[in-house]
């Protein structure tokens, strides 16, 4: 273990089987171009000093912790979640967290994004300290672990969980509709968590998971547009019907052209959508921030 390193990980975006990757689903995921720098480096005072800059270069949360009992001197969530996260890796490699460090984290997309500021912060520290990255988030975020996946992918996977353990598998997209797929910003983060709580409480039917990961094998393979979006329209009323709830193009994008689709907790963060023609209905709904797919991540 170099005690003096930089490191850097990727965001990343969910295209197929939201909520479904967490029971077997195939999933197609993408890295993203943006993502977090770490900088680790020893000091002689035993703590674990940590300076958080969001992509302005503004510190946005700072605290120390006690090497021996790791107990931060500041107390709020973030200071807490960081405590348990030093705590797993201490119950996964006793000797890990042994002197002082100074560790610095800059993030190049905006905190509410919901891009991984959570999984680009677990795998630079299983990084660092040398452990498991699917053991840590298991200990500390829960989720698919997708999300680790792309924290170190230089372009589009493929992923599914099982018992057995991950499968991820490189894939490429030929897609010649590339100019034509966007990304909206919702004006909302979702939390996670309370999506994934909000999927578990209904039962998961096993042709659901069948149906999902179809549905991504098609999307990695198809050639047109029309058929993208046809499939991604059949995505979301799958998962629509599994949550309970309307599909975004059926509430907020009612009567526009092309697909809608959610690409995060259902409700928040961003979505995929189709067609440059939509740009300007949405800016005069008030979402400002819309992208290129192609902009963001690593097709």
């Amino acid at each position: 273990m170099n005690p003096n390193r930089q490191l850097y990980t990727h965001g990343k975006l969910l295209i197929t089987a939201e909520y479904a990757v967490l029971d077997g689903a195939l999933a197609l995921a993408l890295p993203t171009r943006l993502g977090q720098h770490f900088s680790f480096s020893t000091q002689e005072e035993a703590s674990i000093h940590w300076v958080a800059k969001d992509l302005n270069q503004k510190v946005w949360f700072e605290s120390q912790f006690d090497v021996e009992h790791l107990i931060a001197t500041t107390q709020n969530e973030i200071a807490d979640r960081l405590t348990q996260i030093f705590r797993a890796i201490r119950h996964l490699k006793p000797q890990a967290i042994h002197s002082g460090l100074l560790i610095e984290s800059t993030l190049e997309f905006d905190r509410n994004w919901g891009l991984g500021t959570s999984s680009t912060l677990i795998s630079a520290l299983a990084s660092y300290f040398e452990i498991d990255p699917y053991a840590l988030l298991e200990k500390t975020f829960g989720g698919s672990g997708y999300d680790i996946a792309c924290a170190n992918a230089e372009g589009p996977l493929s992923y599914s969980r099982s018992a057995a353990g991950v499968s991820i598998a490189p894939v490429a997209l030929n897609w010649s509709f590339k100019d034509e797929l966007y990304l909206v910003y919702l004006n909302q983060k979702m939390d996670s968590r309370e999506a994934i709580t909000h999927y578990k409480q209904r039962p998961i039917d096993s042709a659901f998971i069948n149906d999902i990961s179809a549905l991504t094998r098609a999307v990695i393979q198809t050639q047109s547009l029309e058929d993208f979006e046809k499939l991604m329209q059949q995505h979301e009323e799958l998962v629509g019907a599994q949550l309970e709830l309307d599909p975004i193009g059926q509430t907020l994008f009612k009567g526009l052209s092309g697909t809608f689709s959610s690409l995060g907790g259902w409700g928040g963060d961003f979505a995929l959508f189709t067609r440059k023609e939509n740009i300007p209905s949405l800016k005069e709904k008030g979402y400002a921030t819309i992208l290129k797919l192609s902009e963001l991540c690593r097709l």
